[in-house]
């Protein structure tokens, strides 16, 4: 039982058409000072209090941890060997913001490294938390929340939440302010999150036609002069200024969950597309094929024999013209009128880019 639909989509172009462009947006948020950055910690520390869910005693670098603990807290302990498993070993990291002073919180995140199973109800230990640098830049200690209730019942065959890691809100104290410096030899670098030179130069005209003077150095720094300003009043300005950010024509698609993002820049060249379309319904069966499986359709010179029960749902075909567009936008819309699904236009579209219809990068995830 083999039945083709033909739809033929003839795109023509009888003029330039105006493109969408993206909104003005703030260079605040999609650019940044060069030196305002954040910074990575780390640190090496434990947890206790768990209930006999920590380290097993063959993990090595956490009875010596809990020995050089206790060895600085005046208690010498006899035997390496702890039996208990109310201890783990974790790793702490943090990201330290820039600006930040001495006596202000961060959020820290604990993660087990040992082979303890839970760590749910410890409390971290002081932990130093160092730099590339290997300079202490902030102290954690507090309660974890691994975001589990301790009350739930624990079944071996349900999927449970992650409990060998988890966050201690406002659990770390910085001490030690990293030194930004934003102005070097009177200039102010602005840098974009995503370089590209017409973006850029928008960004230039924008800060020139403020009164300021600025130059593009490449598609992803502009350098704007300093001369006795504010400084802090001079970011303010610049980042309060709307540019419209130019963007790439391209299509991402994931064919793992039928998922596609189409930009509205993304142009296609007069072209027909013929798309066959059988959905097959089947329930508790396989279903054998024979005969030749082409790539680009599923059911080209196929025939299906099924092992029981199976139901084929054949659609009438009919052929529908789209006229007077250019745009990806309407394709979509003549497709979605005849009722192709997203995996359906997934092949439709990577057929159109492999003949050089579609004007726009695609790329699969």
């Amino acid at each position: 039982m083999k039945k083709i639909i033909f739809v033929c989509l003839l795109l023509i172009v009888g003029c330039q058409l105006a493109l969408a462009q993206s909104p003005a947006v703030r260079i605040k948020d999609i650019a940044q000072v060069q030196g305002a950055r954040d910074n990575q910690l780390m640190g090496f520390g434990l947890v206790v209090g768990l209930n006999n869910t920590g380290d097993k005693s063959q993990t090595g670098f956490t009875q010596q941890a809990l020995t050089n603990l206790l060895s600085r807290m005046g208690v010498v302990p006899q035997a390496v060997d702890f039996k208990s498993r109310n201890a783990a070993a974790v790793m702490v990291t943090a990201t330290l913001p820039p600006f930040i002073k001495p006596g202000q919180k961060l959020d820290v995140t604990v993660s087990s490294v040992g082979d303890s199973t839970s760590l749910q109800g410890g409390t971290l230990l002081i932990t130093a938390l160092q730099g590339v640098d290997g300079q202490v830049y902030a102290v954690a200690q507090g309660s974890l929340i691994t975001g589990v209730d301790p009350s739930s019942p624990n079944f071996p065959y349900v999927k449970q939440r992650q409990v060998t890691a988890g966050r201690i809100p406002a659990g770390a104290l910085v001490e030690k302010e990293v030194p930004v410096t934003m102005v070097k030899k009177n200039n102010l670098t602005i840098m974009l999150n995503e370089p590209d030179f017409t973006t850029a130069n928008r960004i230039v005209a924008a800060i020139r036609n403020a009164g300021l003077d600025a130059e593009a150095k490449d598609a992803g720094t502009v350098d704007v002069a300093v001369s006795g300003e504010d400084v802090v009043s001079l970011v303010s300005a610049i980042e309060g200024l709307r540019v419209t950010p130019d963007t790439v024509a391209k299509i991402v698609v994931n064919e793992r969950t039928g998922t596609i993002v189409i930009g509205d820049n993304v142009v296609i060249a007069p072209v027909a597309v013929s798309y066959g379309g059988i959905d097959v319904y089947i329930g508790d069966v396989s279903l054998i094929s024979e005969g030749h499986l082409s790539d680009n359709s599923q059911y080209d010179d196929a025939r299906y024999y099924s092992a029981g029960r199976a139901k084929y749902d054949n659609k009438q075909g009919k052929l529908t013209a789209v006229s007077g567009s250019a745009t990806l936008s309407s394709l979509v819309a003549a497709l979605n009128t005849i009722g192709a699904s997203p995996r359906d236009l997934i092949s439709i579209l990577q057929a159109m880019k492999k003949s050089g219809a579609i004007k726009a990068e695609l790329e699969v995830i």
